[in-house]
């Protein structure tokens, strides 16, 4: 057989293996209802830096998982298919690259049996079909141990420095994969160099440090940007995956002294079957004096037993000392375990793998992949309480016709979010819960929502936490209706809040027009927000689409960060800003339904019953625009609004060091009509920082122009106007008006309040300045 047609017949064979029934199992909890309702967050949203759980941040592992899996979900859609994708093939290329790595060790034959080896072992043929990080960083420690040979043993400078940019490439990538976690898979390279007296050969060399770059560059941009995009997340992922997994028991994996043995060995003994049994026949061959041993060991040149010993042995040391220890760690020693096993069926049944090989091998070779495949396609089918598709299948028939929010009590169904398309909160009910870098809200704040909520609450509760749920919403006066669910799971559907039209929520936010993942993480947050208090509308304070307003960027800008709210159904009302106008699309946006212009450049609203007036305006052609200013006048004075509410873009107060001065001439047009029409709140952006100012004539003035874009350190703090202010993250203001007061926060993307307070519904009792909310700067200080 030619050697293009053996590559492309092995291939094929762990391509079928790999692809078969890899879509017909249902996501099973608890680790790929994280990781594929992550990967889909990435698709809905755009955000393809912050992966999000349930529209908040989910930081437990970086993001190539993620990647594969919303790419796959790209092609082919949002289905079990497309998710575990880019799993097959990373498993795939595992196999291969295993078979490659044992070729240039030996030979040809040793390395298509490595590669069959490995793709038939059990532990990494079924990890292939979970997603987890645990298989892609198989393939990178792969490439990273196979770069690293093919380097030592390169003959000329070309094909050196080559595989060493390879070496560098994937562990930068690794660390894509699974953070610090590759680092423990060098110790083992580092011994290799020790003992076969190469250190100088790899090591001191001109271009290592560049390597070190390279390495570092990649494995370390994603975390540079979430930094950028999250406050506290380098403090959280230094915690979550390096210092908190290998010295703490707070991530509860399994910690105790014995676990390793309990964990470990039957992963190896059990892992590695069938192809381990050639091992043991093996076995009388380590016999030998220590001295033979001692002088095999520190042997000059390519040592690939050594090599593979200490790939193994180091590496499971480490993870038996970690305090932190799961199955598939193990995954990656895995290529190793193949290539001793092919090596030691070579040895053991020399002509099983001659030129002719017999029938018997064949058919025993056959047989187990047969085997493998049937017990994927059983367990695809097995009833289990693991399977999400079937928890969900079993009560999607009893959820309202409206809109619902599904609020698991302390359980893991965090793949509902992938089969409903959203709307899934998970509460706790212990004092100390899983440390994710968002924790889960406890029972009893979901429980508070239920007072003043538009939409039904269904809660998804154990039979352990049943009672006490039940019990909670009862002393709500909520209206419930009880319904059984699957396994031990109960159901409490809750009626929604009556329609209150004496309450009124608003959010209020400029320059949305990044599309980064500051700006879709404030989305998500308003979605929270949303389910909670129901939005009345959003306000967008202008420059909302792109640098010039082009409609290209309509999904990147607006669909994709607003989706969640979108599908809520909750309405935008928009302000044409200086960037909207001067790319010659205004029009998109005053005709574009999602904006609610109706056509015009300013316009007014009317929420609750006549509680608040929002009055949107088009500063971009004040002051000189009589007819506006003419209008402005008519509709304040016609208005019986308890509430009046003015947005624009362009300050009349407020000033940061990008725009150092506001329009006087806006102000002196502007503020006698504000005045004399009894407006209480003027709402702007344009300046890419959050400011309260000092109330003026009884008007209280908010610049909210960090709903995407920011200016970084640019808040004018000597400004005597300013009251609060932030310019360290991108901020929403949320206002809830009643007949009494408006009570308003400034929250950012991962939910935390920045400012806070409340507004008097009398002009008069404004007056003294500061007389309500923190006089403090509220800013959000990066760990």
């Amino acid at each position: 057989m030619s050697q293009s047609r053996l590559v492309f017949g092995l291939a094929a064979l762990i391509l079928f293996l790999a692809f078969s029934f890899q879509g017909t199992r249902g996501i099973w909890e608890p680790d790929e209802g994280f990781y594929i309702g992550a990967a889909r967050n990435m698709v809905e949203t755009g955000d393809w830096v912050v992966p999000q759980v349930n529209l908040r941040p989910f930081l437990e592992k970086p993001p190539l998982m993620y990647w594969g899996s919303g790419l796959g979900m790209l092609l082919f859609g949002f289905n079990e298919w497309g998710a575990r994708l880019a799993h097959a093939l990373w498993f795939s290329l595992a196999a291969l690259l295993t078979g490659l790595l044992a070729a240039s060790m030996w030979d040809k034959r040793s390395g298509v049996l490595a590669s069959l080896v490995y793709a038939t072992m059990i532990l990494p043929f079924f990890s292939a079909n979970i997603v987890t990080p645990d298989t892609p960083l198989a393939f990178w420690v792969t490439a990273v141990a196979f770069c690293f040979w093919k380097s030592l043993a390169a003959e000329d400078s070309l094909s050196r420095h080559l595989y060493r940019l390879g070496f560098a490439v994937s562990l930068g990538v690794g660390v894509l994969a699974k953070g610090p976690a590759i680092l423990v898979f060098l110790p083992p390279l580092a011994l290799y160099l020790i003992f076969t007296k190469q250190v100088g050969k790899f090591l001191l060399r001109w271009d290592f440090p560049v390597l070190v770059l390279i390495a570092a560059l990649i494995g370390g941009s994603w975390y540079v940007m979430i930094y950028e995009f999250v406050p506290g997340a380098l403090a959280y992922a230094w915690d979550n995956q390096v210092i908190g997994r290998l010295f703490t028991d707070k991530y509860d994996r399994n910690p105790e002294f014995y676990k390793p043995i309990v964990i470990y060995l039957p992963v190896l003994l059990v892992g590695t079957l069938p192809w381990s049994l050639s091992c043991y026949s093996q076995l009388g061959s380590l016999r030998s004096p220590g001295r033979t041993w001692r002088s095999r060991l520190f042997a000059s040149g390519q040592r690939p037993g050594l090599f593979l010993g200490l790939w193994i042995i180091v590496p499971v040391l480490i993870f038996c000392a970690a305090r932190s220890r799961l199955i598939l760690y193990l995954l990656p020693v895995f290529p190793a375990l193949a290539i001793l096993c092919a090596r030691c069926w070579i040895a053991w049944r020399p002509a099983w793998f001659s030129d002719s090989i017999p029938r018997k091998p064949v058919a025993i070779f056959a047989t187990w992949c047969l085997a493998l495949l049937a017990i994927k396609a059983f367990v695809a089918h097995m009833p289990t309480e693991r399977d999400t598709r079937a928890f969900w299948e079993a009560i999607r028939r009893e959820l309202p016709n409206a809109r619902y929010e599904l609020v698991v009590v302390t359980g893991r169904r965090h793949g509902l979010s992938f089969y409903s398309g959203g709307n899934v909160e998970w509460v706790t009910t212990h004092s100390d819960p899983y440390p994710f870098f968002h924790l889960p809200e406890p029972l009893e704040m979901e429980i508070h929502e239920l007072r003043t909520s538009a939409e039904h609450h269904v809660f998804l509760a154990r039979e352990k936490d049943y009672g006490w749920v039940k019990q909670a919403i009862e002393a709500t006066g909520t209206p419930y209706e009880e319904k059984p669910g699957p396994y031990e799971w109960r159901m409490l559907i809750c009626s929604p809040a009556p329609d209150d039209a004496r309450t009124v929520h608003l959010a209020a936010m400029g320059d949305t027009r990044s599309g980064d993942p500051r700006q879709i993480q404030l989305g998500s947050a308003l979605n929270h927000v949303d389910a909670a208090l129901t939005l009345n509308g959003v306000l967008l304070l202008g420059d909302n689409l792109s640098f010039d307003g082009d409609p290209r960027f309509f999904d990147d800008h607006i669909s994709q960060p607003y989706n969640a709210l979108i599908k809520n159904g909750v309405p935008f009302f928009a302000v044409l800003g200086n960037h909207d106008v001067d790319g010659g699309f205004a029009g998109f946006q005053i005709n574009h339904p999602f904006f609610n212009m109706n056509g015009r450049r300013y316009y007014s609203r009317v929420f609750g019953d006549n509680l608040v007036q929002g009055f949107v305006l088009d500063s971009n052609t004040l002051p000189g625009d009589e007819k506006q200013l003419e209008w402005l006048r008519k509709e304040l004075g016609q208005s019986s609004a308890a509430w009046k509410v003015v947005g624009l873009h362009y300050p009349i107060y407020g000033r940061s060091k990008e725009h150092p001065e506001p329009d006087a001439k806006l102000r002196e047009a502007l503020e006698p009509i504000l005045v004399d029409g009894g407006v209480d709140i003027v709402l702007a952006g344009h300046c890419h920082v959050y400011q309260r100012l000092r109330p003026k004539n009884g008007i209280q003035y908010f610049i909210a122009g960090s709903g995407g874009e920011l200016d970084e350190g640019s808040l004018s703090r000597d400004d005597p106007d300013l009251i609060a202010g932030n310019d360290e993250t991108t901020i929403a203001l949320v206002l809830t008006f009643t007949p009494k007061e408006c009570r308003f926060q400034a929250i950012n993307g991962i939910e935390q309040v920045i400012d806070e307070g409340s507004i008097p519904i009398d002009p008069k009792d404004r007056m003294g300045d500061e007389a309500w909310g923190d006089p403090e700067f509220h800013l959000a200080h990066k760990e």
